[in-house]
């Protein structure tokens, strides 16, 4: 079937609940897709990957551009943080940030969208914030232990260091803008497998303020803001939409439910989603994740839009098979169109 309109537009569409075609793609199928990812280069490693002596032939160490130090018994992990930079809150404006946000971490970017731009179907262009994450920011830095104790302790001394990374972010946000990004995303996973690591009011009352004035920002400059949130966060949704989220990226679903989540923000908040990484695409027959896609597009994605099909960016590590894969991006493809749809 024809295209009826261009990529940028299907995804501004779907985001907008204002009719695209089909629903808009990002697959590992060889296929066109519709959303330009783009992630800014990083500041490097205080100190690359390294073997740590005394340690199996395998074990590895480095420290990264905030001063975490992280582990690994073998090359096929992300790793695990054991060590964190501010190991005392109350001194936390003695830490100095990275310079994440340097222009030159963006120049490719730029050259990116420009060639995007030029392109006969240019596509959404969608840029990573150099300044990803405040919630996560702040514990990836603290520790996530030390970060619980210094909701209650020191509060005040929280609040000074997540007011220093949000301000990071305003930056990012403009220099993403300049740019010519369609969108901008953060990272901050606020769920744990049943439930949300604090209270909302907590959240409310740290971080709320922040993501509140930055989504403002990035709206204010004409782009959308998307958020990678992944957990048990379906009381948290409501607020989230309240204070400005476009798109929500999780990876996870049927740990809440996808009616329930659709129930919750349904056509007020469009995802970005593979079908649910824990459950189906490990434990689901090649039928039964054909059928979680038409699921999807009936709840998600059936408010004139709202749905943007993705697949899990590291599959190995989730043991998602090729053919399981394959599935998923053939049904994505083959139920999406919504002037087809008999679901």
């Amino acid at each position: 079937m024809k295209a009826s309109m261009t990529s940028r537009e299907r995804v501004q569409r779907a985001i907008h609940f204002r009719g695209p075609d089909h629903i808009p793609h990002h697959l590992p199928d060889g296929q066109q897709n519709d959303v330009l990812w783009l992630w800014p280069d990083r500041p490097p490693d205080q100190r690359h990957w390294h073997h740590v002596d005394g340690r199996p032939p395998r074990f590895e160490a480095r420290t990264d551009a905030w001063g975490v130090v992280w582990e690994r018994a073998s090359d096929e992990t992300f790793g695990e943080a054991v060590e964190w930079p501010i190991s005392d809150i109350t001194r936390q404006g003695e830490y100095q940030l990275p310079d994440v946000n340097n222009p030159r971490y963006l120049d490719r970017i730029g050259e990116q969208i420009a060639e995007n731009d030029a392109s006969d179907n240019p596509r959404y262009a969608l840029g990573v914030m150099p300044a990803s994450s405040l919630n996560e920011g702040t514990h990836n830095i603290m520790g996530l232990e030390q970060m619980f104790l210094a909701y209650r302790e020191h509060p005040n001394d929280l609040k000074a260091l997540i007011g220093r990374l949000a301000e990071a972010q305003r930056i990012s946000i403009r220099l993403l803008a300049e740019r010519g990004c369609d969108g901008v995303m953060g990272y901050d996973d606020w769920g744990l497998q049943h439930g949300l690591m604090v209270r909302p009011s907590m959240i409310e009352e740290f971080f709320g303020p922040h993501y509140r004035r930055n989504w403002a920002l990035a709206h204010a400059l004409g782009m959308d803001v998307w958020l990678h949130s992944c957990g048990h966060i379906l009381d948290l949704l409501p607020t989230l939409a309240d204070w400005g989220v476009n798109v929500m990226q999780m990876d996870q679903q049927e740990n809440m439910g996808l009616e329930a989540i659709d129930a919750a923000v349904g056509g007020r908040v469009a995802f970005w989603c593979p079908v649910d990484i824990q459950n189906s695409m490990v434990n689901g027959s090649v039928e039964e994740i054909e059928a979680y896609v038409q699921r999807m597009i009936r709840t998600l994605g059936g408010h004139r839009g709202g749905l943007i099909s993705m697949a899990y960016s590291s599959p190995e590590a989730v043991h998602h098979t090729p053919e399981k894969i394959a599935a998923m991006c053939a049904a994505f493809r083959r139920y999406g169109w919504y002037e087809q749809q008999t679901l």
